[in-house]
């Protein structure tokens, strides 16, 4: 003030005092100045309307030749706003007037500038004129710098902002460095950072600093609506997103469907959060979606551009799948379909969450290495990696022979089921049992009802359940908490529900029926389409069978769950079905029976007044209820051909039932290998080794991998199993354990050689 106090008592000055600030001391000076007397004169106050740029030439009227009047000697003004307006106008022009305004006679008035954003053109005016523009007319405070910054906003956005030009100098010369301005002016030589604002967006990026979502992830209309928004939380941007939550990635599943506003605001909201999100998946789709309407699809899809080899897939693939667990088949279908496209990664993208990608998943091993897809399936498909799994049959009222017989020809049926071919070993083979029909060693169902403790049980009859789904029906029960008992036994022939129903009839407990699985196989009921080419022509129906079954166990579950309604379920088929069978197309020689021409797939016939095996020449067929049976894979000529599955016939498919008895399960169940550092093996003394189980069971049994046959164990005490084996090699060998047909453990058996338990010993004599 030392300067200005002198500028003011002096009587040899006559032309204006330049006070150059900056923006961290400009307030401070002003207040100074007005309180030593000098009266503010502002710029903002020449503007004849609110638009339109002030009158400088009518400023300096207000301050020069104030001389003539002597009375106006005593005139002390402080100027404000001129060095921001014309810093706003461009150095040419700040240059030209400051250069008139240093030279002006003011006679005794006192005119303090104080001036912004004009320092480098105020030092070079002083630089051309030292000798008259010196420090008695000049001063530069310490911080001298300036960094104004002025957005135009558009006239049409309803926001807080300065009106025209006037209002903008009335900002700043109250002090403001930001400021929001609606004017027409152009200030394309500005020495100010001046930034006109064109859209919603640009608006909501001036008011929200570092806003992290660009312009092209919303349209202009969700901008402005988000812009109205904002204004309306006075620039907080948090409140929009208080109802998705502090982790938006939580509110997914209920914000992802729908195309409002609020369904749109959420994704800026995972995109303003994007850094938060702990979903990697969510997030990297996030990162790469520029559009909201993009999103859904991306979160399907982007999962199919990803390698199964990539460090990141494995992590991506699990949260993927919670993601979409609840979207819509319609939704699913467009994937499955973009799925296709690279064939080879294509299963690693499935999942098991609806039924279209189950029976993608199925259709594939039509086409994709066998072993992969199987591998692959415990993820992406556990259902069918159960009902794949090989099954190994263990009736005691069957033979050994028998059991290895059911196990080695259901595991391949299935599997050449699933791939929607027959070997041709195989069928050779069935042509052979056609002949030897070896099912009549099993026990007829009403044997094997009749043995059954009826007490508290509740029969359920499964109509086409047949002995192939065994494996899948001993997972279920064991994932369920559930314990089984399985019977085997043969349908009566042929193997159609009139002849199999009576054991229903004749039950006179609670009994329930289940006839989704043999309307699906093979009536217009089930949906599917038989077609020589495409999907129509694989067994994508497998999938609908699986889910059928798994409802009938958790059906099973929910009775035994209510004790007072029964205690114990009986599942019971009345015969089984082929797909070979279809999938062969054999048709036979003799013609169909006229009134049966469209019925049972041609794989029966009512029998002829002179029929006899040999007159016929069908070694092959058999006889059963007044019918003429085939049990190869043929069908009478003239019949019509089965779509999807056929029975009727008597493959072991179609003529070997199971009868499952299910209770619950103790779930204190547990299995431990007694000394398994020492179990050794060798030609002479082969592989033997003690179960111990906390409960007491009557009945144990292992199935090592790779044998299909079952090892009995030996009961040495309520709680000890002894095992005998044939294996005589030393390695490692993981096997199954069943208490009857349950599955109540898995074990590791680190066999030893006996030539390394002598080394061990010789090792350990050395010692002493």
């Amino acid at each position: 003030m030392n300067e200005v106090l002198n500028y003011m008592s002096s009587i040899s000055i006559n032309a204006p005092f330049f006070l150059v600030t900056g923006d961290s001391n400009y307030s401070s000076v002003k207040e100074k100045l007005i309180e030593a007397g000098l009266k503010p004169v502002a710029v903002s106050s020449f503007c004849s309307s609110p638009d339109k740029p002030p009158s400088l030439d009518s400023l300096l009227d207000k301050f020069a030749f104030a001389d003539i009047d002597s009375n106006s000697f005593d005139k002390k003004i402080v100027v404000l706003g001129l060095g921001e307006y014309l810093a706003l106008r461009g150095s040419s022009e700040a240059n030209k007037w400051l250069s008139k305004i240093k030279d002006i006679k003011i006679g005794n008035a006192r005119v303090v500038l104080l001036l912004r954003g004009v320092t480098s053109i105020v030092r070079k005016l002083q630089a051309e004129d030292k000798s008259r523009f010196d420090v008695r007319r000049v001063f530069f405070t310490e911080d001298a710098d300036s960094n104004i910054s002025v957005a135009l906003v558009p006239l049409t956005m309803d926001l807080p902002a300065a009106n025209g030009l006037k209002g903008l100098l009335e900002e700043i010369e109250n002090g403001k460095v930001t400021v929001d301005v609606k004017s027409n002016a152009m200030f394309n030589d500005s020495l100010f950072s001046v930034r006109r604002l064109n859209s919603a967006y640009d608006c909501v990026n001036h008011i929200c600093q570092a806003f992290p979502v660009e312009e092209f992830c919303g349209s202009e209309e969700q901008w402005e609506m988000f812009l109205s928004d904002v204004v309306a939380k006075s620039g907080n941007i948090d409140p929009l997103f208080y109802d998705f939550g502090n982790a938006p990635e939580n509110s997914f599943k209920q914000w992802i469907n729908g195309n409002s506003y609020k369904n749109w605001l959420y994704f800026i909201a995972l995109k303003y959060k994007t850094a938060a999100i702990s979903n990697t998946y969510l997030k990297y789709v996030i990162e790469i979606t520029t559009e909201f309407s993009e999103l859904k699809r991306n979160i399907l899809n982007s999962i199919i551009g990803i390698q199964h080899t990539d460090s990141r897939f494995d992590r991506f693939y699990a949260e993927r799948k919670l993601l979409v667990e609840k979207f819509s088949d319609s939704d699913i279908a467009g994937f499955v379909s973009d799925n296709k496209r690279d064939f080879a990664e294509s299963p690693y993208k499935l999942t098991d969450q609806t039924l279209i990608e189950r029976k993608s998943y199925i259709a594939l091993f039509s086409y994709l290495n066998k072993q992969a897809l199987l591998e692959r399936a415990e993820i992406a498909y556990p259902a069918l990696s159960d009902y794949l799994r090989k099954y190994t049959f263990t009736d005691t009222k069957v033979s050994s022979k028998m059991n290895a017989l059911l196990t080695a020809y259901f595991d391949r049926y299935k599997l050449q089921k699933i791939q929607n071919k027959i070997d041709s070993d195989f069928s050779n083979n069935v042509e052979e049992l056609a002949i030897q029909r070896k099912y009549n060693v099993l026990r007829a169902r009403s044997e094997v009802i009749a043995a059954v403790d009826k007490t508290d049980t509740l029969l359920y009859w499964i109509d086409a359940l047949g002995a192939e789904h065994l494996g899948y029906i001993q997972k279920l029960c064991e994932h369920k908490g559930l314990s089984i008992r399985i019977h085997i036994a043969q349908a009566d022939l042929p193997t159609i529900t009139t002849i199999n129903k009576g054991f229903y009839k004749d039950w006179t407990g609670t009994k329930q029926k289940e006839t989704r699985l043999d309307e699906l196989k093979h009536k217009d009921s089930g949906g599917y389409i038989y077609t020589e080419t495409g999907e129509g022509n694989l067994p994508i129906h497998l999938a609908e069978e699986l889910d059928i079954i798994a409802e009938a166990i958790e059906n099973v579950k929910t009775n035994l769950s209510h004790h007072h309604q029964c205690k114990k379920v009986l599942i019971v088929s009345d015969h089984g079905a082929s797909r070979l069978a279809v999938i062969y197309g054999q048709e036979e020689k003799y013609e169909v029976d006229p009134d049966n021409k469209g019925k049972h797939g041609g794989r029966c016939r009512k029998k002829p007044d002179d029929y006899s095996p040999t007159s016929y020449d069908m070694p092959f067929a058999t006889e059963g209820s007044g019918f003429v049976v085939l049990a190869n894979y043929g069908r009478f000529k003239g019949s019509r051909a089965a779509n999807i599955e056929v029975h009727g016939g008597a493959t072991l498919e179609e003529v070997v039932i199971p009868i499952i008895e299910i209770t619950l399960a103790n779930p204190d169940i547990v299995i431990e290998l007694i000394n398994s550092d020492e179990i050794f093996a060798s030609f002479r003394k082969p592989l033997a080794f003690t179960l111990f189980s906390k409960s007491e069971l009557n009945k144990l049994s292992v199935v090592i991998e790779g044998n299909p046959t079952p090892y009995e164990g030996i009961k040495e005490s309520p709680n000890h199993h002894r095992f005998t084996t044939d294996i005589k090699r030393s390695g490692t060998y993981r096997a199954d354990v069943l208490s009857g047909d349950n599955p109540v453990g898995v074990i590791e058996l680190n066999v030893k050689s006996e030539t390394q338990k002598k080394n061990d010993a010789d090792s350990f004599d050395s010692l002493f």
